[in-house]
């Protein structure tokens, strides 16, 4: 739910839209232990949540007939002592998508909706923006598989924290920012958490229950999953693990607004019985709650360019395949302040599992989930490889650049148009994409070589352009001397930046000491002052993302109108104004005066920092408030 969720990568978008430089935060990656029974499996997770020193984790592994283990291991709550059990609640986040999708295509079944109706048939006073409502209208199909072109939400829609049940419509009321097409509808999977919301509200108009309602109804109860909740009730806070963030500070429960999209408690007891439903086809314990067919069409995605294509493998309805090591699994993952979450299966040989830790970075989880999924697999066959067939004709056209073109968020296009770029080759009998290489199973269909089913197509647009979707993303073919000179313009831009403290590191010793008394240094300071703005934006915002609470406070500040938030607005601004008095200043001084090398290399590193400047308010990424 929140924007550390499906990484999609993991990272923090919100120190994205306030900061102009990114810190990465390198996760560690260690190998996996290879457990074959389930004291080892116990025995490795518990060393997991050792390592990490605080928090803990729920598992469950079911087959089909049964839940084979469901545990709790670490410490719930320190505070009391409570030690985490297989009853504990942890918080799911995006799972949560997973009972939209199922609540919209049990409605379905009964004849109440149909996926293909558009949303303003049901909801019309919801404020879509869509130029192309009249040829592309936003169907409902579209809003459960992120084929709206929905911005995702913005630091403000995560900053609401009522305690206070809101309705879904006010929610939505909340999140009108990210209700716009960027493209036309049903083209291009882009997670949004703003779709799964609007969905769930159309369902309560129709059913005239609030959608928590809905889902304790129609899924809770006939599961056996009394207890789990889209809120916060005295259950689910009796036997809540507490949540940590990456830093081990203890998170506060955040009451989300749009609880449809990430709000799910529940345990692994619970999950285990969701779970056995989906691998049984929509029945658990000879009780059916929907029919097979509703189950594979929550695993397939059809509104996508690549769908119509052929593709299956993507985001369905709330779930999604994911290839690993040659297993293709189905599920979804989650993560909130405090927590992350994953379940996945395998059909065929009918096996899953959940896993649920209180920690927000996502190193735990994945190594978790790898622990769990090796011991799950660890005697069965790898399915058989569809069969390479030869390459497509024109192939050729095929290779070349291309750029990601559905950024999650519509603010960090300015990041992406510059790093998301890949570069495709043909390899003999199969294409290299970034460092993978992928062999054809069909028409314009390609899997990874280690693979069992497609996961990439190449695809054709209306107007003749040429995409790849996949589990690559979306990525639109670009010609390769923009691509090139793009770089050699940022790569400039970027050393000359870099290079006015690292000079200033010689100079301002040499003025210091007298070194430099005959020049003044003044064609220096500008470019220097422009460039300190943002470093020092960066300083503060990672001193509030490192103190007590950092996710949720930075959260609070950044899509609030804090001071601090405040002040990050004002200092890009002093950014942009330094960025031109400086280019300004050193192009009116005098080489005789200042020397022509320190004024032509001044002029340099201003005019960088003025496209620079003027390249991030073009994408909107400084200067306009993040809680607009």
């Amino acid at each position: 739910m929140f924007p550390i969720d499906r990484s999609d990568g993991p990272r923090f978008q919100v120190l994205l839209l306030a900061c102009v430089f990114a810190v990465a935060l390198p996760s560690e990656v260690r190998g996996a232990d290879q457990p074959t029974t389930l004291e080892e499996l116990r025995a490795a997770i518990q060393r997991e949540v050792d390592d990490v020193g605080h928090g803990s984790a729920g598992v469950a592994l079911v087959s089909r007939d049964e839940a084979i283990w469901t545990a709790g291991i670490g410490v719930a709550d320190p505070e009391t002592g409570r030690p985490a059990d297989e009853h504990t609640y942890w918080r799911l986040g995006s799972i949560t998508k997973s009972f939209v999708g199922l609540s919209a295509l049990m409605l379905e079944e009964r004849g109440a909706i149909r996926l293909s109706d558009p949303v303003a048939k049901w909801a019309p006073e919801i404020d879509i923006r869509n130029r192309w409502e009249d040829s592309d209208p936003v169907r409902l199909v579209h809003l459960l598989e992120h084929t709206a072109g929905f911005d995702d939400l913005r630091p403000k829609d995560y900053a609401s924290n009522d305690p206070t049940p809101l309705t879904l419509r006010q929610a939505l009321e909340l999140v009108t920012t990210s209700l716009y097409c960027r493209w036309p509808p049903g083209r291009y999977m882009s997670y949004s958490n703003a779709g799964p919301a609007v969905a769930a509200y159309v369902m309560e108009k129709l059913d005239g229950r609030p959608f928590e309602r809905i889902v304790a109804d129609e899924i809770f109860k006939p599961l056996g999953m009394d207890g789990a909740s889209l809120l916060l009730t005295d259950q689910v806070q009796s036997r809540l693990a507490v949540g940590y963030d990456r830093f081990g500070n203890r998170v506060p429960y955040w009451h989300i607004a749009v609880r449809p999209s990430g709000a799910l408690n529940a345990s692994p007891v619970q999950m285990a019985r969701f779970v056995r439903m989906l691998l049984n086809r929509g029945e658990l314990d000879g009780r059916r709650l929907a029919s097979p067919r509703v189950i594979e069409r929550m695993e397939r995605p059809e509104s996508t360019l690549a769908a119509g294509s052929g593709l299956e493998y993507g985001y369905g309805l709330g779930n999604y395949s994911r290839a690993v090591n040659g297993f293709v699994f189905h599920g979804h993952n989650g993560g909130m302040a405090g927590y992350r979450a994953e379940y996945g299966y395998l059909p065929v040989e009918g096996l899953g599992y959940c896993v649920m830790v209180s920690a927000s970075g996502p190193s735990q989880l994945r190594r978790i989930s790898d622990l769990v999924r090796s011991y799950l697999v660890r005697d069965i066959e790898r399915p058989v490889k569809p069969t390479i067939v030869g390459m497509p004709p024109g192939i050729g056209a095929w290779t070349g650049y291309y750029r990601e073109l559905t950024p999650r968020n519509e603010s960090n296009r300015f990041l992406s148009r510059l790093t998301g770029i890949v570069r495709i080759r043909r390899d003999g009998d199969g294409l290299v994409i970034g460092n993978r290489r992928y062999v054809p199973v069909g028409a314009r269909l390609f899997r990874r070589e280690a693979q069992s089913m497609a996961t990439l197509a190449l695809v054709e647009g209306r107007d003749g352009r040429k995409f790849v979707q996949g589990e690559r993303g979306n990525l639109l073919r670009v010609a390769t001397p923009l691509v090139w000179l793009e770089r050699t313009a940022a790569a400039a831009v970027v050393l000359l930046l870099v290079s006015s403290p690292v000079w200033a590191l010689f100079w301002v010793p040499m003025k210091l000491f007298g070194r430099l008394k005959q020049r003044p240094v003044s064609v220096r300071v500008w470019p220097l002052a422009a460039i300190a703005v943002p470093c020092i934006a960066t300083f503060l915002m990672l001193g509030l993302l490192f103190g007590e609470e950092s996710e949720i406070r930075l959260i609070e500040q950044i899509g609030r109108p804090s001071a601090f938030g405040i002040g990050l607005v004002v200092m890009s601004w002093v950014f942009v104004v330094l960025s031109g008095l400086a280019l300004l200043k050193t192009w009116q001084s005098d080489s005789a005066r200042f020397g022509w090398l320190a004024r032509l290399h001044s002029i340099a590193v201003s005019a960088a920092c003025a496209i620079a400047a003027v390249y991030l308010l073009a994408h909107r990424a400084i200067g306009f408030p993040p809680w607009w």
